[in-house]
C-alpha cells in the first residue's frame, strides 16, 4: 500500500520510487562490500598458489597481479604493506582454518581427552611444518617471525584457551589431576612447543618432526597424567 504522503510524481507503476532508490543503494552497498570481499580472496588465492609454486621471496607483487588478474594499485589499496601485508593475511587465514579443525578433531575424537590434545597440537606442528617447508626459507622465517608474534596475539590466547579446555575435560575424565590454573598449564605447553615450530625446524625432514614432537608431547602429556598432586605453574 502507498503512503499517502508521497506524491503522485514519486509514484511510478504503482511503486515509490523513493523505496526504489533506497533498496537499490542497499543492495549496492551489499554487492560492495561482496566484491571487496572477492576481491581480498581472489589476491590471497593467487598469492597462496605463487608462493607454493616458486616460494615467498621469488614471488613479486607483479605476479600477484597478474595471477589475480587485478590491478597493483588495486591490490595495494587492500594490502597497503605490500607483499608481507598479503603474508600476514594470508597466515592468518591459514592458523584460524588450522585452529578449526583442530577444535572439530577434538570434538569427535573417540580417544581420551589427553590423546586428544596430543594430536590436535601435532596437527597443528605438522601443518605450520608443511606450509613454511613449502612456501618459505629460513630467513623469511625469520623476519617475520616478530611481526606474527606480534599481530597474532589474539588468536595465540584463542589456541591456548583451547588447550586449557582440553586440560579440563581431561581433569573431569579423570584422566589428570584437577590444577588451579588450566590457563598457566596451557601456556606452558604451547611454550614447550615452540622449539618444534618451523623457525627452528625448517630444515628437518617432515618424519623426523612428526616423530620428535609426537615423542616429547606423550612425555609432557604422559608426565601430567601420572603426576600425583597438581603443582602451581609459572609462565
Amino acid at each position: 500500500m502507498l503512503s499517502r504522503n508521497v506524491p503522485r510524481l514519486f509514484i511510478v507503476n504503482g511503486s515509490n520510487i523513493v523505496d526504489i532508490f533506497i533498496h537499490f543503494v542497499k543492495n549496492s552497498n551489499m554487492a560492495r562490500k561482496k566484491l571487496i570481499t572477492n576481491r581480498r580472496a581472489e589476491i590471497l588465492q593467487a598469492a597462496d598458489r605463487l608462493f607454493t609454486h616458486y616460494g615467498f621471496a621469488k614471488t613479486t607483487m607483479e605476479d600477484i597481479s597478474r595471477e589475480a588478474g587485478i590491478p597493483r594499485a588495486t591490490i595495494y589499496l587492500e594490502f597497503p604493506g605490500g607483499k608481507e601485508d598479503i603474508l600476514m593475511a594470508h597466515l592468518q587465514d591459514f592458523m584460524e582454518q588450522t585452529l578449526a579443525e583442530m577444535q572439530r578433531a577434538a570434538k569427535t575424537s573417540k580417544t581420551g581427552r589427553l590423546e586428544a590434545l596430543r594430536q590436535a597440537i601435532l596437527f597443528c606442528i605438522l601443518s605450520a611444518h608443511d606450509k613454511a617447508t613449502h612456501q618459505f626459507d629460513p630467513s623469511n622465517i625469520e623476519k617475520c617471525s616478530n611481526r606474527i608474534r606480534n599481530e597474532m596475539g589474539e588468536f595465540f590466547k584463542r589456541r591456548d584457551a583451547f588447550y586449557a579446555d582440553m586440560l579440563r575435560q581431561a581433569a573431569l575424565a579423570g584422566e589428570i589431576q584437577e590444577q588451579p590454573d588450566y590457563e598457566a598449564l596451557a601456556a606452558l605447553i604451547s611454550q614447550s612447543c615452540i622449539g618444534w615450530m618451523p623457525l627452528h625446524t625448517m630444515t628437518l625432514p617432515r618424519e623426523a618432526v612428526e616423530r620428535g614432537a609426537g615423542t616429547c608431547l606423550s612425555m609432557m602429556l604422559t608426565g601430567l597424567a601420572n603426576a600425583k598432586s597438581p603443582r602451581k605453574l609459572s609462565v
